[in-house]
């Protein structure tokens, strides 16, 4: 590592300021990221001058100030710089990265991201808030997720009281890349765009960006190789951990062995198609926080320990926290219960997705086509049990069937909805 990273510095050392911008508008993915990576574990200030060569003034100076100059630009290409940017201020603790993620994150998630979590039409970032006119067969870029995703992860690491972050994150994960794998492949092949025009179907695009669902020998996109690390790393950023803080950010089966407490935790759960979480404490008796993560959806949260009300502060959009000494056998239980809602377009409010908690639900139109955005009756959308998430509604007159968007496979949908009426309950 350290040679090549010695070759990078060789050759990059020789190039003019102007020069080495002009190299930067080609992709370069995260050198910047990397080399701050080495700056960090051999605690050589000299590599972080090597990953301060590929800073991009034409995409930071902007970023810096709060300013979206995103329209137009690969967003792709963006995304492992801001990633990098935020590495260089862990290193370097220069607050002007800091503010390159953090502003470049805001801007991405606020005026540029679909219903779904993900972002881009055609790879690229088009006009701030420009959603209902980019509603096509090549939207929302896998590999865009999976770094937005790691970007996130760096910034609450930043701010671990900011749930917001989360938030992002469980929507993009559960509804764009959870769906992004064909569950019909026995290898696990994936997608690169995910389509959100009306009677859109996943694994069905342009041929440019590869029109179906990867291959095993004649596919080798970008979203492949992020798709098959997306899924090996669904277990990432359940738990984090201080000293004497575990937090949990997402809703998922799993078991934490917290080797420092000398404890583990044990997740069970189905969300989202459940809307309970228990968490089961073994090990030794000590004193620890709890900070569990109430999504911003969840407006009547509860949490129980051992069976009783916890005597805790709980708010949606952000974090309970829950001090005790806890000892083996001790439960906490959490309850985010949850509500169909809408997701307009930022650029139309008449036409939206619809929620419910955090799933996009999706309406199956078999093997229909759409010639435009069908419209539904929002009073008709009713659940078809007490659990699951099954739902039943009326577009144009007609019957239509609603389930989540990472199930939607096989079949033309309907994300994307005119808004008739209003939600009822």
């Amino acid at each position: 590592m350290l040679s090549l990273a010695s070759w990078v510095d060789t050759r990059t050392s020789k190039l003019s300021y102007n020069q080495m911008q002009s190299m930067l508008q080609t992709e370069f993915g995260g050198m910047n990221e990397v080399l701050a990576d080495i700056a960090f574990y051999t605690k050589d200030a000299k590599w972080l001058k090597v990953a301060q060569r590929f800073d991009h003034a034409v995409i930071f100076d902007p970023l810096q100030q709060n300013v979206d100059k995103l329209s137009g630009l690969h967003a792709n290409t963006q995304l492992p710089k801001w990633i990098g940017a935020l590495r260089e201020y862990k290193v370097g603790g220069d607050k002007k990265y800091l503010d390159i993620g953090r502003n470049a994150w805001n801007i991405v998630v606020n005026k540029h991201t679909y219903a779904i979590g993900g972002n881009s039409q055609a790879e690229h970032f088009r006009a701030p808030d420009a959603i209902a006119g980019f509603l096509t067969d090549d939207t929302c870029e896998a590999c865009n997720s999976y770094n937005m995703l790691k970007l996130t992860r760096e910034l609450w690491a930043l701010n671990p009281t900011d749930a917001s972050y989360f938030d992002f994150y469980e929507k993009a994960l559960l509804n764009h890349l959870l769906g992004q794998q064909n569950p019909s492949s026995d290898h696990g092949h994936v997608t690169y765009f995910t389509p959100l025009k009306a009677g859109g179907r996943r694994g069905v695009g342009p041929a440019w960006g590869g029109g179906t669902w990867s291959t095993d020998y004649n596919s080798f996109w970008c979203c492949q190789g992020t798709g098959v690390e997306t899924n090996t790393k669904l277990m990432d950023s359940i738990y984090f951990h201080t000293s004497d803080t575990l937090y949990v950010n997402l809703f998922t089966p799993s078991k934490l062995n917290w080797s420092q407490k000398k404890v583990s935790i044990t997740q069970t759960t189905d969300f989202p198609e459940s809307d309970t979480s228990t968490f089961k404490i073994s090990g030794d008796t000590s004193e620890w926080t709890l900070s569990v993560r109430i999504p911003s959806w969840a407006s009547k949260a509860s949490i129980k320990v051992n069976g009783q009300a916890a005597n805790v502060d709980i708010q949606s959009g952000k974090y309970a926290l829950i001090k005790r000494q806890w000892k083996s056998g001790d439960t906490v239980t959490v309850q985010l219960p949850m509500s169909l809602h809408t997701v307009a377009a930022n650029d139309d409010q008449t036409l939206g997705a619809i929620a419910f908690g955090p799933v996009i639900l999706a309406g199956n139109y078999g093997q229909s086509t759409l010639n435009g955005n069908p419209t539904i009756d929002l009073a008709s959308i009713k659940r078809k049990g007490s659990t699951g998430l099954a739902f039943g509604a009326t577009s144009g007159g007609k019957a239509v069937e609603l389930g989540p968007f990472y199930d939607a496979q096989g079949f033309n949908y309907a994300v994307y909805w005119k808004l008739s009426g209003k939600l009822s309950g």
